[in-house]
């Protein structure tokens, strides 16, 4: 065990990228004992969702992990790892100033007697994933909230939220703990070494220094397919814009209590944030500017927003730009080439599927 040990740290890999993929892979190899470098010209940057700087940090940190229709297949399982890591690394990661825990429920309310058909379904086929239909009473409620008639609905007791700036505030302070080294410059190139006596892969950063590399795993994001074109490969990813807002309520709401970590209408994640205040926020597809438009149609709710919607006033908002595969599914887990691995494109799952991507990465670099 200790000839291991000792094996892995003589293997040094750069990990490329400081969103939640390429905190948590530097986390995941930092502790199997490898030299890890964590490489991002943001990471010396405030972390905070007001002036985001990545992805992550303009999400809401949503978790659906267990309320997802299919039971098998290469989503179900990389969801249904990363639900069981995550209840393992938050208990490694917290301490006294951040204090991040995973908020549950998540209740989802129905649009269509389609989507409350698969509801149905989902919670017959799934009811040990802990996610049951509403009954009366919280339709009832719900009714009242959005003034309206719902279908019907559904809760998952044990999906929910993670607070993205508390989580990124955990994971650096345990990437300091684990002794990560921090570069905040940019990638200008990667290329292989030729010589086959050192490292197999050179990074050019922006101070005109060089890095020779055992490993490299790219969580860059939309700059992932330019860091590779010059290796050959083509890497297609289109960004894709999350949109959130923060309303002030005119009115103090009766019953905080009943209202989940996460409540989705629409396609529109509700979270009461503090009191009288209330995020809303969105995925809008190909978009890398936000849209008044997108944003208008989430606050109207399609013309049906109760009144303390159309009453509360916008005390911010925010957005951030996610990656998506084209033409693959997400995310991209790929071993380019001996050393050379991406894991990126997570579009809307990025901090959901973190942990079980981290730990693929993992089990690349130790090999069968």
């Amino acid at each position: 065990m200790n000839s291991q040990k000792a094996e892995k740290k003589n293997i040094e890999i750069s990990i490329i990228g400081s969103g939640i993929a390429g905190i948590t892979t530097a986390f995941h190899l930092g502790r199997k004992g490898y030299q890890v470098n964590l490489i991002d010209p943001t990471l010396n940057s405030e972390i905070n969702n007001l002036n985001p700087k990545n992805g992550t940090q303009a999400s809401l940190g949503v978790l659906m992990g267990n309320i997802y229709k299919r039971s098998k297949g290469r989503a179900f399982l990389l969801r249904n790892k990363s639900m069981t890591l995550w209840k393992e690394w938050l208990g490694q990661i917290n301490y006294s100033e951040t204090d991040c825990i995973l908020e549950k429920p998540l209740i989802k309310l129905a649009s269509s007697d389609k989507e409350y058909q698969s509801m149905i379904e989902l919670s017959n086929n799934k009811k040990k994933y802990g996610i049951e239909l509403l009954d009366k009473n919280s339709l009832s409620y719900w009714n009242s909230i959005f003034e309206t008639t719902l279908i019907g609905g559904l809760i998952s007791h044990e999906d929910g939220r993670l607070n993205p700036i508390k989580l990124i505030k955990s994971f650096m302070h345990s990437l300091d703990q684990i002794r990560i080294n921090k570069i905040d410059k940019s990638v200008i190139s990667i290329s292989k070494n030729n010589n086959l006596l050192d490292k197999s892969w050179t990074i050019n950063l922006s101070n005109n220094q060089s890095i020779n590399q055992d490993y490299i795993v790219i969580c860059s994001a939309l700059n992932t397919g330019k860091l590779l074109k010059s290796l050959g490969h083509e890497i297609l990813l289109e960004p894709i814009l999350g949109q959130v807002i923060e309303l002030e309520l005119k009115k103090e709401m009766s019953n905080w209590k009943k209202w989940p970590a996460i409540l989705s209408y629409q396609s529109i994640n509700f979270i009461h944030h503090k009191p009288n205040h209330m995020l809303i926020g969105a995925t809008i597809e190909r978009c890398t500017k936000p849209s008044q438009l997108a944003k208008q149609e989430m606050l109207d709710l399609k013309n049906r927003a109760p009144k303390w919607m159309v009453n509360a006033k916008t005390s911010r908002e925010w957005s951030g730009i996610r990656a998506r595969p084209i033409n693959e599914p997400a995310p991209l887990l790929q071993h380019l080439e001996p050393g050379l691995l991406i894991n990126t494109g997570h579009y809307r799952n990025g901090v959901l599927l973190a942990p079980a991507c981290a730990e693929w990465i993992g089990l690349q670099i130790e090999g069968p």
